[in-house]
């Protein structure tokens, strides 16, 4: 359930972005909780193409980090 409306939303993935282009994506932790956070706006009703699209790339930026951070195993 997301406590956003397609109203105030663009304040929230505002914040999102700015945190995620600064600490956020580096530690596991802060991973796991700002990924969360992603999630529970992503979840807001009615939104629109562009907040989907911010959102989504937030969601990339986490995911990529967490490559980052725990690199696979290529099997050759």
């Amino acid at each position: 359930m997301s406590p956003y409306t397609p109203q105030n939303i663009d304040v929230a993935i505002s914040h999102l972005e700015r945190v995620l282009c600064t600490e956020g994506a580096n530690s596991l932790f802060a991973q796991a909780y700002w990924r969360g956070r992603v999630l529970q706006a992503y979840a807001t009703r009615g939104l629109m193409r562009a907040q989907q699209d911010r959102l989504q790339r937030l969601l990339d930026r986490l995911a990529a980090a967490t490559a980052d951070v725990n690199p696979q195993e290529q099997v050759v």
